[in-house]
């Protein structure tokens, strides 16, 4: 019998995959991660809350269940790491280092103490393989993949994941929690950042962030100043705090200076993407489909390598909408995920 980990955050997903496992076969180990213990928001999926139901889920299986504490190291990385980047007038991406740092790397080294071979997750992603290598691929249903957020782990990992719902859609998920009497069948999806329960403006301030006023400028032209940088980013078209009879974005943040563009201005043909992490790399230049938020689409590009593996250019053909320094970009061939990086400098 093959002994799997499986993450539990409280969610009906994660709850699924821990049963349909159990039901194959597998010698099945439930484990939640603390990250953010001081946090009441119902829809987070690290607090004290979250692995009250985890372990009521565990129970009602009859499985071990472990609870690993990083919350100090959470603070400090990755949520420092949130506050860093908007002082620096970039938008984060905390979830693409949250799970590699600390989410499925606290499951691996639970599996590693315990002897399983797998971890499991409720992520909707499955595998595949590409020229022999094995891949994580999209998931069956496309409104709910999150193969984007899973870019940054080590290519290693692959092999000794699994995901259970990834062929699955949400209702089917739900029915199953249902007819099987889990307590988180119609638990709330969890929201992205877990850690910030309000306006992220207010979170920055809290956590020590000190705005420093600036300039917002359009055409050259100085058309009103605002109270600090960490109240915008790339793409933002509300709460600009100037009205100039037109619909205009935020183009680019430059020190201290918020630059303003129109919607023509903000399709952007080409990226400069960096710290890219590969699970497979087919060449120095090939054809892609890269996506640069979790919330967009993937679109046709042309990738080429910069001195080494660790920095491409990202040509589009197809350009997107206000690609954010700070974000994450994946690259994909077809619903292959072949790895990504973080958008540095957008070339208009």
């Amino acid at each position: 019998m093959e002994r799997v980990v499986v993450g539990l955050s409280g969610g009906v997903d994660s709850s699924v995959s821990a049963l349909l496992l159990k039901e194959a076969g597998y010698e099945v180990i439930g484990a939640s991660v603390i990250l953010n213990p001081e946090s009441d928001n119902p829809y987070s999926c690290c607090s004290i809350s979250a692995v009250h139901l985890a372990r009521r889920v565990a129970v009602k299986l009859g499985i071990p269940f472990h609870v690993l504490d990083y919350s100090e190291g959470f603070r400090r990385d990755i949520v420092g790491y949130f506050v860093s980047e908007y002082g620096r007038g970039r938008t984060p991406s905390p979830c693409l280092l949250c799970n590699r740092d600390y989410k499925l790397r606290a499951l691996f080294s639970l599996a590693d103490d315990v002897g399983a071979r797998y971890v499991a997750t409720g992520h909707y992603v499955r595998k595949g393989t590409l020229s022999g290598v094995q891949l994580l691929r999209r998931g069956k249903v496309l409104s709910k993949d999150q193969s984007y957020f899973l870019f940054r782990i080590p290519r290693e990992w692959i092999g000794r994941l699994i995901f259970p719902v990834g062929d699955m859609g949400k209702e089917e998920v739900r029915r199953i929690a249902e007819e099987r009497g889990l307590p988180t069948a119609r638990r709330p999806e969890s929201q992205n950042l877990c850690f910030v329960s309000g306006d992220y403006r207010d979170f920055l301030l809290e956590r020590g962030l000190r705005p420093t006023p600036g300039r917002i400028i359009y055409r050259g032209e100085v058309v009103g100043t605002h109270g600090g940088i960490h109240n915008f980013t790339v793409g933002q078209r509300r709460g600009l705090g100037v009205s100039l009879g037109r619909r205009v974005y935020v183009r680019a943040i430059r020190g201290t200076d918020v630059i303003l563009g129109d919607y023509d201005e903000l399709l952007i043909r080409r990226v400069l993407v960096e710290d890219v992490n590969w699970h497979h790399l087919p060449g120095e230049e090939f054809e892609a489909h890269v996506q640069v938020r979790a919330s967009s689409k993937a679109r046709r590009a042309t990738v080429r390598l910069l001195n080494g593996k660790d920095k491409v250019e990202v040509v589009f053909s197809d350009p997107p909408f206000a690609p954010a320094p700070g974000q994450g970009a994946a690259i994909y061939h077809g619903d292959l995920l072949l790895g990504g990086g973080t958008i540095e400098t957008p070339i208009t």
